[in-house]
């Protein structure tokens, strides 16, 4: 497969593998481009750890092709990717600093400039207070950082992290979050497998939802929604507003003081005020509201698995 355009960093073309008599991927098609926040959503056992043993070479594809940073992922240099397992395995005895430089011998970087890029990292990281301080007496969150940390001692210009906001709390999840838009804001692009929707809504440009084996979407949120809502909030709310509101075909309800709607006719949407009105309510406020990546994943999901 050549890839003519370098803004495409990563690029399944019918990428399929099997177990024996299990299929894990099914003739997957996927890009994500340069610079980009790219989140890969999915159930257990849908493939999503697969995919990423194919990128990093752990195992090879039973057909189709893969690129990486344009270059199949047993020929590209290594240095290029950073990757953050989800359970990441730290030598407690070390400090963050005695990591860092560790890893900076291991990739091989310039002796001289490594004690520098690790002060450089923890920082990055937000760890330099605690650079001098043994793994061990790191707490959850700050070993997550760590791994990330590793991750990054190479300069990377692509990011693989399974899982990061793991087991983390939401101090750790919003940390993890600005850690990566930081590193997207210095053109590192990143890639992640995450369970956690809200957090991937957050913090992603486009997702991917894989489904046993089959990629059932990829795109920006927006991009996916196939319908919205809007909300009318009435002063008050009456036995005919209710009665109306029930008879409708689109899919309405009214909660407390508001009716809500999943707008399929915009048509209809226009007239609903006016109709309200008529029914003798006091139009307030009106908003619209958009699917969630929450509502949109168990949407596909479900269409994916009738």
């Amino acid at each position: 497969m050549s890839n003519s355009s370098a803004e495409v960093v990563i690029a399944a073309n019918s990428l399929s593998r099997s177990y024996k008599d299990v299929q894990a991927l099914k003739s997957l098609n996927i890009e994500v481009r340069r610079g980009e926040i790219f989140g890969f959503l999915g159930p257990n056992g849908a493939g999503k750890t697969t995919f990423v043993k194919l990128m990093l070479d752990f195992i090879a594809p039973s057909s189709g092709e893969i690129e990486i940073l344009g270059d199949s992922p047993a020929r590209l240099n290594r240095a290029r990717i950073g990757y953050l397992p989800e359970r990441v395995s730290i030598h407690p005895f070390l400090t963050g600093r005695e990591l860092m430089i560790y890893r900076g011998h291991l990739l091989g970087l310039e002796p001289a400039s490594i004690q520098g890029r690790a002060d450089e990292v923890l920082k990055e990281v937000h760890l330099e207070d605690a650079a001098h301080r043994r793994i061990a007496t790191y707490s959850k969150g700050m070993q997550q950082r760590v791994g990330l940390g590793l991750a990054l001692m190479g300069r990377p210009e692509l990011l693989i992290l399974d899982e990061p906001s793991s087991g983390l709390d939401p101090i750790g999840i919003s940390q993890v979050r600005e850690i990566m838009q930081a590193q997207r804001k210095q053109g590192v692009t990143i890639f992640f497998n995450s369970h956690q929707l809200l957090e991937v809504e957050k913090t992603c440009d486009r997702v991917g939802i894989l489904n046993k084996g089959t990629l059932v979407a990829q795109g920006a949120s927006a991009q996916l929604s196939t319908s919205r809502g809007v909300r009318f909030q009435l002063e008050n709310i009456n036995d005919d507003i209710v009665s109306y509101v029930h008879k409708l075909d689109s899919k309405a309800s009214v909660e407390g003081n508001s009716v809500v709607m999943t707008v399929e006719d915009l048509e209809e949407e226009r007239k609903l005020p006016a109709r309200l009105v008529e029914k003798g309510g006091r139009l307030i406020k009106y908003e619209q509201r958009t699917e969630s990546l929450e509502d949109i994943f168990h949407r596909l999901i479900a269409n994916s698995d009738n």
